[in-house]
């Protein structure tokens, strides 16, 4: 019958509709993967819906949501602008994620975190281990100009995992996977455009040749990922959880009222789906 995975796209802060979404699940216990790919902050998304304390995962958004971890002031000072690695390390020591209730839950299936190499600027696949979290979790959402900081996976530099694969449904479609749930930030018809942030991005990373070139061709790279999705193998079934219109929170969303309010709209969606797919 082929494997079943479940997908979370980045997008930074717009990653708590993902959150509402999987909160969903966890209420529904809901849990028919086979394995799970996450991308950017799609892997914490789903680092949390696998430990599964609480049925209310809003709140890790919203210790993110403070201007202690992002100011574009730091750009002056030589600092990352988003202190993604401080934000990890006061996190898990605030919130003491239950790393048992994640193996338990996890039962030996795949969960994959996407970064992006810095050399080849080709897409890795990072599985979840223990020792490695905090420093897997910052390296799939290290945005160049962003995080300044250097992140390192097995002594190799990478790099935010949207840039190669932001959208790995091909991926697990070569893992198995006949059936794919894939949680998404962005409306269904919505494709990506060049952007300024992204010619100022691969100006950053002039030292790594094809990973600037690969940022300079994000935008179809992640059409050519909807292309497929929009027109998957015949084998292959997709479904799509995402908003109808684009959210109100942006990647670098601080106000809470707005990110709980994209919250509950991923709860809601989350049940919908869970309706419809049962």
């Amino acid at each position: 019958m082929g494997k079943t995975a479940l997908i979370v796209e980045g997008g930074g802060q717009r990653g708590v509709f993902s959150f509402g979404v999987v909160d969903s699940f966890i209420e529904g216990n809901f849990d028919p993967f086979d394995f799970f790919v996450g991308v950017s902050n799609g892997a914490s998304v789903l680092f949390w819906y696998l430990i599964r304390d609480k049925l209310n995962n809003l709140e890790k958004m919203l210790y993110s949501a403070d201007s202690k971890y992002f100011s574009y002031k730091n750009i002056f000072l030589g600092k990352d602008i988003l202190d993604f690695y401080g934000l990890f390390k006061d996190a898990y020591l605030h919130f003491q994620p239950n790393l048992s209730l994640l193996k338990s839950n996890l039962a030996h299936r795949p969960f994959l975190s996407v970064v992006t190499d810095a050399i080849s600027a080709t897409p890795q696949y990072i599985n979840y281990d223990q020792e490695k979290i905090i420093d897997i979790l910052v390296a799939t959402g290290t945005l160049p100009v962003l995080v300044r900081r250097p992140s390192f996976i097995s002594g190799a530099r990478v790099f935010d995992g949207g840039i190669s694969d932001p959208l790995p449904v091909r991926k697990a479609y070569e893992m198995g996977a006949r059936k794919v749930i894939i949680i998404r930030t962005f409306p269904k018809k919505q494709t990506r455009t060049s952007s300024l942030e992204n010619l100022i991005a691969a100006l950053y990373v002039l030292k790594f040749p094809k990973l600037s070139k690969a940022i300079l061709n994000h935008s179809k790279t992640y059409n050519e990922s909807l292309q497929f999705i929009d027109n998957p193998p015949e084998d292959l079934k997709i479904y799509q959880i995402q908003p109808d219109a684009k959210l109100e929170t942006k990647r670098n969303t601080l106000n809470h009222q707005i990110l709980e309010k994209d919250y509950n709209l991923g709860r809601m969606k989350g049940k919908v789906f869970l309706k419809n797919y049962r």
